[in-house]
């Protein structure tokens, strides 16, 4: 039986899918301006942010022993989740898979995924910033922005310990295990280029597409594509990734028609790559024996 949330979240993916598919000009759609040989960079580079990932975690989480596959392994794995399931569900699923493929405990992979998430958001909209500067809008403001996202990925740690420290007041838990913190710099390192390497992605992804976005371009298409994720609940992204890569391209100079047409040739292109990059850590990592069945 399909859960409530699963039905709502299909009910808006269905939705803004139809109203991007009755802005776009479908009939302007000209498959021979694919490039599916683009597609491979796409992978390749959603395969390293996984390989990224899996580094990240594992600098991030308290020790567990756990090699380095195993850490990619999860995070294929929870990205996949994240591919099937609606949006905000894989990182619910995270401390389970965590516990079952790194031995972390659940308490503990729970403050993993949130100090990781922040980071992520940090990063992203870093970048964006910078794409926005880069694109001529709003340059100094944009910069400064992006000088601030910067800084506060690179102190991310301290405001993970004071989130978690409010969390834990609230909820009156007693005080956690003391934890060294991973060194600040190698941390960022990671993240930004675990976020450098997915814009590549973008980037190989619209020119499979025929629309090659330049770099900054595409920093701002990834922030506006894991900002729309973030604020609504859909299936695998499906309709408010369209609408949010619509609207990004209209934000960049893109008539409105051709934005949601561009959008629904490129988003199906990015999520293929996704889900093969994931699918082929999943199929490596088992055949190597770090990912459990």
């Amino acid at each position: 039986m399909i859960s409530r949330r699963s039905a709502f979240a299909l009910a808006i993916s269905a939705g803004l899918l139809a109203l991007v598919l009755w802005v776009a000009d479908v009939g302007a759609i000209d498959l021979s301006a694919i490039r599916p040989v683009l597609l491979l960079p796409a992978v390749a580079a959603y395969v390293a942010v996984l390989a990224l990932r899996g580094a990240q975690l594992r600098l991030l989480a308290p020790p567990t022993g756990a090699g380095h596959g195993s850490w990619v392994a999860l995070a294929g794995r929870h990205q996949l989740v994240f591919i099937l399931s609606p949006s905000g569900a894989g990182d619910l699923a995270f401390p389970l898979l965590a516990r079952r493929m790194v031995g972390l405990g659940t308490v503990p992979a729970a403050a993993l995924i949130a100090g990781a998430r922040l980071r992520d958001i940090c990063a992203v909209l870093g970048l964006g910033c910078a794409g926005l500067a880069g694109t001529g809008h709003l340059p100094l403001l944009a910069g400064a922005g992006a000088v601030l996202f910067f800084a506060a990925l690179y102190f991310s740690d301290i405001t993970v310990a004071l989130a978690g420290r409010l969390l834990r007041r609230i909820r009156k838990a007693p005080p956690p295990e003391h934890v060294a913190p991973p060194n600040r710099l190698p941390a960022a390192l990671l993240t930004l280029l675990l976020w450098l390497t997915a814009s590549g992605g973008i980037m190989a992804g619209f020119a499979a597409a025929g629309h090659p976005l330049g770099p900054f371009e595409a920093w701002v298409m990834l922030a506006g594509l894991n900002v729309a994720g973030a604020l609504a609940l859909s299936i695998a992204g499906l309709g408010v990734a369209e609408a949010g890569a619509a609207g990004v391209l209209v934000f960049l100079g893109m008539p409105l028609a051709e934005a949601a047409t561009v959008a629904i040739v490129a988003r199906p292109l990015l999520l293929l790559s996704n889900a093969a990059a994931s699918g082929m850590i999943e199929a490596v990592t088992r055949l190597a024996g770090a990912a459990p069945r």
